[in-house]
């Protein structure tokens, strides 16, 4: 039986002066949990998450997400944080313990956790990213990330049913001569997320559940509404087919409950009646036991 687990690591507190001056919209990843574990929304069957952890731990729990997961298992990736490109473009997730000076040994590399879905047998993937892209060192002022450290290039690796999903994909801050550029105090990429799944807003064509597609559909609606740091992006790995991050709340039935005590009422009541009835009156009494199944039909269809 496939399973639906998710990973949120958030981190808002760092050691490095410089990481710790940059501004990202405050997130409440209790409530993403919460929304996300909810059987009439997310129906997750388990959500973890890692605050403010160092590298290690959060290699290890990204390790653990995709290891030894089926086929049909639904695995959701979400970090919320700061995300930087080093001089050679290459791009790393930062974690509480990450310098800016060191990061190949103190971040989680764009390059590690590809790898640690391309080996999973998963092909249901989704990456989400609330990241400000923030290049460490540019050589020329204005210079931007290059192409090639880009998310949809960075985490395509070889896999099969991939999407990843990011807030933005233009650089917001520059990390030269000890100044910060930019802040942002509008709401953000989880902020919106969040509303779109417990409003059921997200589910665009309305039919009950809520695809990727229409999460990002979405979220590029809210973007107006928000500063230009939120300007989502959407890439696909391979033809992964639909992706059914949450249920709309607002159409979704929970199952029925069985009612044991009808359905056996519904089998000893007839067969009673046809055994005290005895075979001089039986078709007297398989009449009366098909009556008794039509009333014990209808009060099990009848609402609670």
């Amino acid at each position: 039986m496939s399973k639906r687990i998710a990973l949120i690591i958030h981190n808002d507190t760092y050691h490095d002066p410089s990481l710790s001056r940059l501004k990202m919209p405050v997130a409440d990843i209790h409530t993403l949990a919460m929304v996300l574990r909810q059987p009439t929304i997310g129906n997750f069957n388990m959500v973890e998450t890692l605050l403010n952890q160092p590298v290690g731990e959060v290699r290890r729990r990204v390790a653990d997400l995709f290891h030894r997961k089926q086929r049909n298992d639904e695995l959701l990736l979400y970090f919320i944080g700061h995300s930087l490109l080093d001089e050679a473009g290459q791009l790393y997730l930062a974690t509480v313990d990450t310098a800016l000076d060191s990061l190949a040994e103190t971040a989680i590399s764009a390059a590690y956790l590809t790898d640690c879905m391309d080996r999973s047998f998963s092909r249901r993937q989704m990456l989400l990213l609330e990241c400000s892209y923030s290049q460490v060192c540019p050589t020329r002022a204005g210079n931007g990330p290059r192409a090639s450290a880009g998310p949809g290039t960075a985490f395509k690796g070889r896999g099969y049913g991939r999407v990843v999903l990011t807030a933005t994909h233009t650089v917001q801050y520059i990390l030269a001569e000890d100044k910060i550029a930019g802040e942002i105090t509008s709401p953000g990429f989880t902020h919106y997320l969040i509303q779109g799944l417990q409003t059921g807003a997200a589910d665009v064509d309305q039919d009950g559940q809520i695809e990727l597609s229409e999460l990002y559909e979405y979220l590029q609606g809210q973007a107006g509404q928000a500063t230009s740091y939120l300007q989502p992006r959407q890439w696909t790995r391979g033809d992964p087919g639909k992706f059914i991050i949450a249920r709309n709340p607002h159409q979704f039935g929970p199952a029925r409950l069985i009612k044991w005590d009808l359905i056996f009422g519904a089998i000893m009541a007839p067969s009673t009646i046809i055994i005290i009835g005895g075979g001089a009156d039986l078709r007297a009494s398989v009449g009366m036991a098909g009556l008794f199944l039509l009333l014990y039909a209808l009060l099990y269809l009848a609402p609670d």
